[in-house]
């Protein structure tokens, strides 16, 4: 396992939380995996507390499982759970996005449209994982814009999920024009503060980006 080793400079536990959920959701700790504390301790070169507590956290972002006999274990993607979350995302952003219609800044379209340049330009690269990154970053802006903080916390958990996915059965890795492409009108509509628009087209993007498993490596 290829994980970063972590300094001191920082919260350790805070920096063990960012390493590891970002190892499970890049695939690079895989569904099912099971992990031990002290192992992980090791590897990032700090004591068992701070895995610990990061493991409480990773736990409440349903990233890991807590089994009876105390096994630590990556949790798995059930294909009830990626029904829910596309059905909560056609609720919840859709929702948002129209409501950000009503009130986005010129400088909020700007963070969103400096969003869409990096991912551009990880599709020139052909860094998927970056790509998936600035993905994720785009939907949860948009939560984080509309100012309604329980939309925005319910965006953020269902776009994690949804980067997970992506990442584990590249799902898109064809389609990045697309995926530019709808992000471009979601921000044209927005820019011009036409609500309707705005919910057309993030609900055709969200129809447009089926979240599977049955490609899962």
């Amino acid at each position: 396992m290829g994980m970063r080793q972590i300094g001191s400079k920082k919260s350790l536990s805070e920096q063990a939380y960012e390493v590891l959920k970002e190892a499970i959701i890049t695939g690079e700790l895989r569904p099912g995996q099971i992990l031990i504390e002290e192992q992980l301790a090791s590897q990032l070169v700090i004591s068992r507390t701070p895995v610990r507590s990061a493991v409480r956290r990773l736990e409440a972002d349903n990233l890991v499982e807590i089994t009876p006999s105390k096994n630590i274990v990556v949790a798995s993607i059930s294909e009830k759970e990626i029904q829910d979350a596309s059905q909560a995302r056609q609720l919840v952003e859709v929702e948002a996005v129209g409501m950000l219609a009503e009130t986005i800044t010129e400088e909020q379209c700007g963070e969103l449209e400096a969003i869409i340049q990096k991912q551009k330009d990880a599709m020139t690269r052909k860094e998927y994982l970056e790509f998936m990154e600035y993905e994720y970053q785009f939907h949860v802006k948009i939560g984080e814009f509309c100012g309604n903080i329980w939309y925005g916390k319910m965006l953020e958990s269902i776009s994690l999920l949804q980067r997970r996915v992506l990442i584990l059965t590249w799902h898109l890795e064809k389609d990045w024009d697309y995926v530019i492409d709808e992000h471009t009108q979601i921000l044209d509509a927005l820019r011009s503060h036409d609500k309707e628009k705005s919910r057309k087209a993030m609900q055709f993007h969200i129809i447009n980006t089926p979240m599977e498993l049955k490609n899962q490596k």
